[in-house]
């Protein structure tokens, strides 16, 4: 999925021009992060309310393009949220800036977002019931899971998988009917290993 569709596309920007007393003053005044942009617009670099703090130990009147360096830690809308989860852990940051192709700010993308996604991604907005099941970590194991489901006209809302042993995988399926018995009825009857089913209600 990309980040585009989650992405905060309300974000204020600052001139590396400025000072450090004026990114403080908005950084303040925001309660957000704040976009540090070249004069041409492109992207600079980011500061977060975290960076108050660092910010503060030098003189009011420097200008941020003395104290700041160019970002390599950015994504472009086109990205997926892996990616940005990947590059969240590795930078050890909880909010990236967003660009177009041409490194123009479209956007930030942090960890609210992040979650937002994941609460779409997982189906956690739509009505069904979640079943967490067990399968060989075998190729094709999976394909058989879903055929059963697609033979009952059983529509699959979303899907995530972790591997959990050498040889065994754990899957969540989160499925458009709101029927524990009949699913657990046809686990059963195909002999499907499972840990647990729960109806979910929308945002649940």
């Amino acid at each position: 999925m990309y980040i585009k569709l989650w992405q905060n596309t309300h974000f204020a920007k600052i001139d590396y021009y400025e000072t450090v007393q004026e990114a403080i003053n908005k950084l303040i005044s925001i309660g957000d992060s704040l976009v540090v942009i070249r004069r041409d617009g492109t992207l600079y670099n980011l500061l977060s309310q975290m960076d108050i703090e660092f910010l503060k130990t030098y003189e009011p009147n420097r200008k941020l393009i003395e104290i700041l360096d160019p970002t390599d830690s950015f994504l472009f809308d086109d990205d997926l949220v892996e990616d940005a989860l990947v590059i969240m852990l590795e930078n050890r940051v909880k909010v990236l800036p967003v660009v177009d192709s041409e490194l123009f700010p479209v956007g930030t993308f942090g960890f609210f977002e992040l979650l937002k996604a994941f609460k779409t991604i997982s189906a956690m907005d739509e009505a069904g019931t979640r079943a967490i099941i067990k399968i060989k970590d075998e190729p094709g194991e999976l394909n058989k899971v879903l055929a059963v489901f697609a033979r009952e006209k059983i529509n699959v809302l979303s899907l995530m998988t972790a591997k959990i042993s050498e040889n065994k995988r754990m899957v969540s399926l989160k499925l458009g009917i709101k029927d524990i018995n009949k699913i657990s009825e046809i686990l059963e009857d195909q002999e499907i290993e499972y840990d647990g089913i729960y109806e979910e209600d929308k945002g649940n």
